[in-house]
């Protein structure tokens, strides 16, 4: 693969994020049964609180009846709430719970901790530089500005 040669690097792109992003679903197995996409929509809540059902349905990409039984099933495990806007006590906002909240810290807990001692144990100091220019790049790819300032959270 060449960098002139785009279709090839899309490729690997795409099959590199692809298999990290198994490896840390797999790691988040550990600590909970809750179905990965109950764990997006935690993470949405935690960035963007006060979503909608159907704002998470368009948000995650997915259709409004299929997010409205993860809704219904994340309320009943206690995961999420839903409150009366104060605005329009016709919207019904959803927020994390206490529950969800400390779920989603243990995820996010333990999918740093498996990346960061892989970087320690696997890569040199260059080698993490050279990961640490890539994140920025690929941030650029799709759009993602904390990629880029290098801020991002690792979820």
């Amino acid at each position: 693969m060449t960098p002139d040669d785009p279709a090839a690097l899309s490729e690997a792109i795409r099959g590199v994020v692809w298999d990290v992003t198994r490896r840390l679903r797999q790691e988040s197995e550990d600590v909970t049964d809750v179905p990965l996409a109950q764990q997006a929509v935690l993470r949405r809540l935690d960035t963007t609180p006060g979503l909608t059902s159907a704002e998470l349905a368009r948000a995650e990409f997915v259709r409004p009846q299929s997010m409205n039984a993860t809704v219904t099933a994340m309320r009943r495990q206690g995961l999420v709430e839903s409150r009366v806007a104060q605005e329009d006590a016709r919207r019904r906002e959803l927020h994390l719970t206490a529950e969800g909240l400390s779920l989603l810290e243990q995820i996010r807990t333990t999918r740093a901790d498996w990346v960061q001692v892989r970087l320690e144990t696997a890569f040199s100091r260059v080698e993490r530089s050279a990961l640490a220019e890539a994140v920025a790049l690929l941030g650029r790819l799709v759009g993602d500005e904390e990629a880029i300032r290098g801020t991002h959270q690792l979820d």
